[in-house]
């Protein structure tokens, strides 16, 4: 029996299988994708039908050398005959994306947010620039079958209750638990309460969630969206195996906002009150119609604080326009916000808005990218659009409903790292043993501060600094052949390049831990670094034992005992050997 994304990638889970993707998508980096395609020897795309381009990200304010970037764009679509390609303002990728993928396809895009597709029953994941460069030239690209979770909802949300509360709210219930690299099937009665554009809501925050993807079924609510009587999608079999199992009441769920400043999920009663100067409502997260008519509503008729700024984003040009036909962009507009252009500009810090030092800023965008400003004195907000217009209207943070005494109880544990002392020796018969040791992260592996001193290529120079925060001994004795054992979210933080080839170049054979952080995994293999997440083989370890792997019959053995490897494909296999994807694809 199967879940839902075992029935697309058609394998177990922990297999590493090579697939077709329906649609490849990429935005504004496409531009340095097409490097890394002619860096690999592409000279035409596999299937320009399968690749969907969209200039979203810096469309207001360009400079000279982003206008280059994207004449760039323009002249490889013409040349390549790609017909998916949509220019500046015609809107954000992952609308634009959700207008043309369809129940049970397989989606993949250069942007963790690519999981914004999910909403539409589809299997829809973020990869890199040099994956994307590979699958424009072959077609195809490794995906590793995840484990999955299930999310059963039950009820419905309770008036003034939005999806970007719920979408935070199931953030921080997955905050205490490791997830990395797992999936979200959503299941209940609850799901046929919320709209497409909830589910979208809900999808799109996935990355953030620490999941790889989110779907939805394909039910009545889809197929009304598609105008059709029924749709046929994939769904999992009731009978199929989750890694865990989460019930969530709809009606006990309140508006939430999260500062991602401290990484802290409150409620919004917890910080009533609190002076805000600055707001954004739409882009990817929350820029849909729906979101637009529930502002329009809020603000009819009022104007925002005296102090405050406001700036609207609709998702996409055809979303503005049908705002502009029903008067919403006009009520908006009225209210004194800024209605601004379709673009993620906004969100990463390019064109209109700008936030000053010492100020507050509430968004409804992923915690990812919040507003443009990276001044350390600005504290940065996330909330439903409803929250986000009503801070407008006040100055300061407040609900359209208030729950009272409403305290929100899961938390996100601190990570203190752990730095071993010199006589703490780790090495034994070739593998490095850090399995009681979780949450080692890249920075640690590789100094953040390194990364821009240090290129890729001077591996040499690399060499001397790994694992210098955890273990001063391992730069000093590790040899060819190494393997490292480790506990859970292994790579996580911020992603250093450097720490997956530097691990390389050392020789290091193989990394076995109890879980790892995906966007540290997928760079990893895309390396040449092989990662094994195995929770017994780490568990059973012992220092002194004899670790070998027997490949060929998918077998690991500890001194003489057995434990079964994940299937996987013989072309992936080839990726390994070749030290990485663009050593096997150049």
């Amino acid at each position: 029996m199967r879940t839902f994304v075992e029935k697309i990638l058609n394998a177990e889970r922990g297999s590493i299988v090579v697939r077709e993707p329906d649609y490849v998508m990429s935005h504004d980096n496409s531009a340095r994708v097409r490097f890394l395609f002619e860096r690999i020897h592409g000279t035409r795309v596999y299937n320009p039908s399968q690749l969907v381009i969209v200039l979203d990200g810096k469309v207001s304010g360009l400079v000279n050398e982003l206008s280059l970037e994207y004449n760039s764009i323009r002249d490889f679509v013409e040349e390549q005959g790609i017909e998916h390609f949509y220019d500046c303002d015609r809107g954000i990728s992952h609308q634009i994306i959700s207008e043309l993928v369809r129940p049970g396809m397989l989606v993949a895009g250069s942007d963790s947010h690519t999981a914004t597709a999910g909403a539409f029953n589809t299997l829809a994941v973020g990869i890199n620039k040099t994956e994307t460069a590979v699958l424009w030239k072959t077609g195809k690209m490794w995906f590793q079958v995840p484990e999955t979770m299930k999310i059963v909802l039950k009820n419905r949300l309770s008036e003034g209750v939005f999806a970007k509360d719920l979408a935070l709210w199931i953030k921080g219930i997955l905050s205490e638990l490791d997830v990395n690299g797992q999936a979200i099937e959503y299941h209940g009665e609850g799901v046929s309460s919320l709209s497409i554009d909830d589910r979208m809501t809900i999808a799109n925050i996935s990355t953030e969630m620490g999941v790889v993807s989110s779907a939805f079924p394909p039910d009545d609510r889809l197929a009304d969206y598609f105008n059709e009587p029924a749709v046929r999608g994939v769904w999992a079999d009731e009978e199929a195996v989750y890694s865990r199992f989460i019930e969530i009441d709809l009606a006990n769920v309140f508006p939430m906002v999260y500062d991602t400043r401290n990484n802290v999920l409150q409620g919004v009663e917890e910080l009533v009150g609190l002076k805000i100067q600055q707001g954004l409502i739409g882009a990817c997260a929350s820029g849909r119609l729906e979101d637009l008519r529930l502002v329009s509503m809020i603000l009819e008729g009022k104007r925002i604080a005296n102090g405050f700024q406001l700036f609207v984003v609709p998702a996409s040009r055809s979303i503005y326009l049908q705002a502009v036909e029903e008067g919403i962009i006009d009520k908006i507009a009225q209210s004194g916000a800024i209605v601004l252009g379709s673009s993620c500009g906004p969100c990463l810090g390019v064109g209109h808005v700008a936030s000053a030092g010492n100020s507050r800023f509430i968004s409804t965008a992923n915690s990812r990218y919040i507003g443009s400003s990276n001044h350390s004195g600005v504290e940065k907000y996330i909330a439903s659009p409803a929250t986000v217009a009503m801070t407008a209207l006040r100055g300061e943070l407040t609900s359209i409903i208030h729950f009272e005494g409403a305290r929100y109880k899961y938390k996100a544990p601190r990570i203190e790292p752990v730095v071993l002392e010199g006589y703490d020796y780790r090495k034994s018969n070739g593998v490095w043993n850090y399995g009681d040791i979780d949450n080692i992260s890249s920075n640690q592996i590789f100094a953040e501060k390194l990364m821009y001193r240090l290129t890729l290529e001077q591996v040499e120079e690399i060499k001397p600094y790994l694992f210098g925060g955890l273990d001063p001994n391992f730069a000093c004795d590790v040899k060819p052949g190494d393997i490292i054992i480790a506990g859970e979210n292994f790579g996580c933080g911020q992603l250093v390049k450097h720490a997956a080839t530097g691990l390389v170049a050392v020789g290091v054979k193989l990394v076995i831990v109890k879980s790892v952080n995906w966007d540290f995994y997928r760079m990893a293999i895309n390396h040449g670094l092989r990662i094994l997440v195995d929770w017994a083989v780490v568990d059973a370890y012992t220092s002194g034992e004899q670790l070998t792997i027997d490949d060929e019959n998918h077998l690991l053995y500890l001194n003489k005992r057995a434990y079964k490897l994940p299937y996987v494909d013989a072309e992936f296999q080839e990726i390994l050997e070749k030290g990485g994807l663009v050593n096997t694809f150049s």
